[in-house]
């Protein structure tokens, strides 16, 4: 699996197994975020499957399904809440990460400098200079 920081409370995945939940557990993390429909694809953990696991290793879990591109208000308000709320390390995941740093810059947008949400997605490994014009519109509308 590979993990990446975008900040000190999150960090991204693409989709995990059900076996590797454990893994996560035991380097600490304490919140798990599924931005995966369901049914996305046939290859897909099941979702309750992996929320069942979660939970019996005491992890919380949430799930802020969306899909590529497709971000409205309340979709990034959920994963502004669900990344509040939640004990912390937070792992975020999606097919392969990308909807993760999408949201979470989203998120982010009104508390930090664009600037530093591009590079610290950059250092994950994606690309947040596309949507930089939709960022900025998020900022001024905060």
């Amino acid at each position: 699996m590979d993990i990446k920081p975008l900040d000190d409370r999150l960090y991204v995945t693409a989709q995990p197994r059900l076996d590797e939940l454990e893994q996560l557990a035991e380097q600490g993390f304490r919140t798990i975020i599924s931005n995966r429909p369901r049914g996305e694809s046939d290859d897909q953990p099941d979702p309750d499957a992996l929320k069942a696991k979660a939970e019996s290793l005491g992890m919380v879990w949430h799930e802020v399904p969306v899909k590529p591109g497709k971000y409205s208000q309340q979709d990034i308000a959920a994963f502004a809440d669900a990344l509040e709320l939640s004990p912390t390390p937070v792992i975020g995941f999606c097919r392969t990460g990308t909807r993760v740093a999408h949201l979470w810059a989203y998120s982010q947008v009104s508390h930090r400098p664009i600037s530093e949400l591009v590079g610290a997605a950059k250092s994950a490994g994606y690309d947040l200079e596309p949507l930089r014009e939709s960022l900025e519109n998020q900022a001024n509308d905060n």
